[in-house]
């Protein structure tokens, strides 16, 4: 009875023993194949292709000299346009890559730091009445026809520009960092160029009783979307 007992009693130490054995070896695996990189991630996002058109965000790591595109999600990490990021990220290698995919997986680990860049608040958007602002990107392509603006004139609740053709303008309503579109109309002037009506369209539609969080730079003025880069406007001089 009691050489059965100290059986049992090695059988489990055994067990526990291999037990903590292989759940080392699991952690080792795994911890492995990840590192911490620090970046930092740029205030704005910026159109790109992958698989397809998407918005990525725009990094430098500790050596780098100049901003790239990051084509990844990065779990865990809330961004929000207009601040510029420092961030520790967990870079995993996968096992079983899927097409078209990553050989890596990303998550937050810790923000560093994050600070609000350029212009703030009413500071903005007074800076943004001063100026025309032309379309040079709409959903992630660039207009071959240029001539597209919207103005915000200071001290007014309204929108005017033009839409390739026609004069454009409405009404909107900011809060924080969001901007509303309300009451989008144009004028009616019929516009041979198939490019330009093409651009009109599409622009006028994604105004309609639209709602976008923006930010602006020293030179753009970016529309965002469920924090994806949906319209791009360039600075130039009010005519």
């Amino acid at each position: 009875m009691n050489t059965f007992k100290s059986t049992e009693k090695m059988k489990t130490i055994f067990n526990l023993k291999t037990a903590v054995l292989l759940i080392g070896l699991v952690f080792f695996a795994t911890h492995a194949n990840a590192k911490t990189i620090r970046m930092t991630i740029k205030e704005e996002l910026a159109s790109c292709t992958g698989v397809a058109p998407q918005s990525c965000f725009q990094v430098k790591y500790k050596k780098s000299k100049d901003w790239e595109l990051f084509y990844s999600q990065i779990e865990g990490f809330d961004y929000t346009p207009g601040y510029r990021y420092v961030i520790d990220i967990i870079q995993t290698k996968r096992k079983n890559v899927p097409a078209d995919a990553s050989s890596y997986t990303y998550k937050l680990k810790r923000v560093v730091e994050k600070k609000q860049i350029g212009e703030k608040g009413a500071d903005a958007w007074t800076f943004i009445t001063k100026h025309k602002w032309k379309v040079i990107q709409i959903n992630g392509a660039e207009p071959t026809d240029t001539s597209a603006y919207v103005t915000f004139p200071a001290d007014m609740k309204t929108m005017n520009g033009f839409g390739g053709c026609n004069r454009i303008f409405g009404g909107y309503e900011l809060k924080e960092n969001t901007i509303k579109f309300k009451g989008i109309a144009s004028t009616l002037m019929a516009c041979a160029d198939e490019n330009k009506n093409k651009l009109e369209g599409t622009l006028l539609k994604m105004l309609t009783d639209n709602t976008f969080t923006y930010d602006v730079a020293d030179q753009t003025l970016n529309f965002y979307q469920d924090n994806k880069l949906v319209l791009m406007f360039g600075k130039a001089p009010l005519d």
